[in-house]
């Protein structure tokens, strides 16, 4: 078989090209089965494989001009260690095709066809880079994409859902040239499924071609099969992760071959004017617990706000601990006075998009929230505005909202435009201060675009001169424009700012919540034992944890109300599939080999002594900067360094991401070599660590798992300990 890249003969088994190193396979789009390039019908379920004009787009060259420059460097990195390596992840699977492609190159000639298709797959291709999903593969009439490998977003179902839009919404010029040109009316479908599947790099250019096996890649395949044209089609798996920000069509129960039971799926039309938030379990809701002392400090800022006296608060906490949940709470104390009330958020996939937290404000302040044009911008500036500057901050803010495309053409760029820019903002907010006390909240600043940032320390000034509250919500990420703004707020303006910092909720506040929302007159000590040790403290995971009991039948939520049952074992319990997306993307900003460290240290446990972890690392050399490394991003501590130095992962369930991210063969092959480790390091206290030894070995299928598992029995039994005997 010749590579269809560089001509290079090749045996009819090869998947890559010897010489280039391009695919020779493509993925059946109805079963997702891989089958040579040559083939015409998929060896498994005999679906027509139409492969023309796949060859042309299959190039590094071809694909890398679609690629953002940010991305690009992600995926570089990605590369460089481990997290190219095979491993089990939650993703959310994007399949997309043109309908009717097989008739359509029937009637036309190969190359005209390769050209119509050549075209399309620039549309096909942009938008999935946008919010950085990854092009798995390439097919004659389609593509694969995956989002959540091998960058991971907490957010990637919401991207996924935004890209096929994007693809659907951004073709239709392009089917108009098409058919002025060739008379051929085509469409496109997409489908998009969330699941777990086992991933791995195949590939060995920048298109990160991955293998993908598992249920919830054949799912997106047949959401693809089954949408109509020029809709976007979502099993039941995404709805669920997204609701809440999209329109969706229900489309009742859909056959899927190979599923015993019908697949709920969905027509995504839009996204919501007003989106509601992500977390939270819908008919369960329990009042503000245990932030008494962060809701006074709030206060206080306000009553300084009502005496005419501006402030910066800047409410700093890990995700999950309710900073958005506070800042709904304020508001809702200061409804029925006087005032301005703004906020904005900060968006993961826009954090290069040029001042987006301001728009969003502006875009509150003179068109209660919808997209503002030229005209309301030249009528709100005549207000407050001296006539002289009028018309640069008219053109400043036109290229600010509208990119320039409704702009006067007055050249504004560069330096000028910032100048101007920054100097019509002050005018805009000290005019509106003086109107009533204003409040402006920055959500999620740490997704925040570096000119965003640079722009909100500019008007921090505007403090002094009256009443305007700055309120900055972010997590404690070192390396965003956030921190900076942190940092410059405490420097500048010490008599104005007021720093929170959000800790997790402690035993008996985690006990309140969750007795608020599970409304169980005789909570089982066993359950409440596991959402605390699974939580920690963190509301967002409280509530992660009780919707997992309620989607295994551990608790059951109906019209009756909510009552335990007794039918399914707590400790088999996994960690939900968003929450661990979310511990995932934080693993995913580590360099590979500290990444491959956090995994190896999750085989040994929540804790793990150094020396073993560094038994069985092949990092030797470097294992101490890994460590450093992982101890500054707060994923480990260190726990004690007498009479062993041994760490700790901060949150047991970050530990069990990791652990769950490792492939089942490795995890037998790590904990076998734990173990050993223990025998050789530790020979004069086997008998202490006898259930330690027992369960890395019965993990590692090991006849030493069940020798062990009697030892620790008998030491068990001889202390009266008789249920873990």
């Amino acid at each position: 078989m010749n590579c269809p890249n560089c001509q290079t003969a090749n045996p009819e088994s090869a998947k890559f090209c010897s010489n280039c190193g391009d695919s020779l396979t493509q993925i059946c789009p109805n079963c997702a089965t891989e089958n040579p390039l040559s083939a015409n019908f998929c060896n498994s379920c005999g679906e027509r494989l139409d492969a023309v004009g796949a060859a042309s787009l299959s190039t590094q060259e071809k694909l890398l001009q679609y690629i953002p420059k940010e991305l690009l460097s992600k995926l570089e990195t990605a590369r460089s260690g481990h997290a190219m390596s095979g491993e089990r992840r939650v993703v959310t699977i994007l399949f997309c095709d043109v309908k009717g492609s097989t008739a359509a190159a029937e009637q036309m000639d190969p190359e005209d066809w390769a050209e119509v298709m050549n075209g399309a797959f620039e549309y096909l291709i942009a938008p999935v880079y946008r919010y950085e999903g990854t092009l798995a593969r390439l097919m004659g009439d389609a593509v694969l994409a995956f989002f959540g490998a091998p960058i991971a977003h907490e957010d990637d179902p919401e991207r996924a859902v935004l890209a096929g839009l994007g693809i659907v919404e951004g073709i239709e010029p392009y089917r108009e040239q098409v058919r002025e040109r060739w008379e051929l009316d085509f469409d496109v479908r997409v489908g998009i499924n969330t699941g777990l599947v086992v991933v791995g790099e195949v590939g060995s250019d920048l298109r990160m071609e991955y293998t993908a096996m598992g249920d919830a890649v054949n799912l997106a395949a047949r959401m693809e099969q089954t949408a109509q044209p020029g809709t976007v089609q979502v099993a039941e798996e995404t709805y669920q992760r997204v609701a809440p920000l999209f329109e969706f069509e229900p489309l009742g129960e859909i056959e899927v071959k190979g599923k015993q039971a019908p697949i709920l799926a969905y027509r995504a039309i839009d996204r919501k004017a007003r989106p509601r938030r992500l977390r939270g379990i819908q008919g369960l809701s329990a009042p503000l617990v245990g932030r008494a002392r962060e809701m006074d400090a709030l206060q206080e800022s306000l009553r300084d706000l009502r005496q005419g006296r501006g402030g910066i608060v800047c409410l700093i906490g890990e995700a999950g601990l309710g900073k958005s949940r506070i800042i709904e709470e304020l508001r809702a104390s200061f409804d029925g006075e006087e005032h301005y009330w703004a906020e904005s958020r900060g968006i993961s996939y826009e954090t290069n998009h040029p001042y987006g937290q301001f728009q969003q404000q502006l875009h509150h302040l003179w068109g209660n929230g919808e997209v503002v044009d030229a005209p309301i911008i030249r009528d709100r500036l005549m207000d407050g505005h001296p006539t002289g500057e009028r018309e640069p901050a008219i053109q400043a803010l036109e290229v600010l909202l509208l990119g320039g495309s409704e702009s006067t053409g007055s050249g504004l760029e560069g330096e000028t435009l910032k100048r101007q820019l920054f100097a019509t903002s002050l005018i805009i907010w000290r005019t509106q201060l003086e109107t009533a006390p204003t409040v402006l909240v920055f959500d999620d600043l740490h997704w925040a675009d570096s000119a965003s940032a640079e722009l909100l320390t500019h008007l921090f000034q505007l403090t002094d001169s009256g009443p305007i509250l700055f309120l900055c919500a972010f997590r404690s990420d070192r390396n965003a424009p956030s921190w900076q703004v942190k940092q410059a707020a405490e420097v500048d303006f010490p008599h104005r700012y007021r720093e929170i910092e959000l800790r997790p909720l402690s035993d008996a506040s985690s006990k309140e919540l969750v007795g608020e929302l599970l409304t169980i007159s005789e909570l089982p000590p066993k359950l409440l034992e596991v959402i605390q040790e699974r939580a920690e403290g963190n509301p967002f995971f409280v509530e992660e944890v009780i919707r997992t009991l309620i989607d295994s039948g551990a608790v059951v939520h109906d019209e009756a109300g909510i009552r335990w049952t007794a039918s399914v074992e707590v400790d088999d319990l996994v960690i939900p599939d968003n929450l661990q997306s979310l511990l995932i993307s934080r693993m995913d900003r580590l360099d590979g080999d500290v990444r491959h460290t956090l995994q190896l240290a999750s085989v040994i446990g929540r804790s793990f002594y150094y020396r073993v972890l560094q038994a069985i690392s092949e990092a030797t050399d470097g294992l101490d900067q890994h460590l450093s490394a992982l101890q500054r991003v707060e994923l480990i501590l260190e726990a004690a360094r007498e009479p062993e130095l041994e760490y700790a992962f901060r949150h047991a369930l970050t530990q069990e991401a990791a652990y769950r991210s490792i492939l089942r063969k490795e995890r037998t092959s790590f904990h076998l070599q734990v173990g050993e480790a223990l025998e050789q390091l530790f020979p004069e206290r086997k008998s202490e660590f006898a259930p330690l030894l027992a369960h890395h070995f019965l993990q590692a299928d090991d006849g030493r798992g069940a020798e062990y598992s009697v030892v620790a029995g008998d030491e068990a039994f001889r202390m009266y300990a008789l249920e873990a005997a």
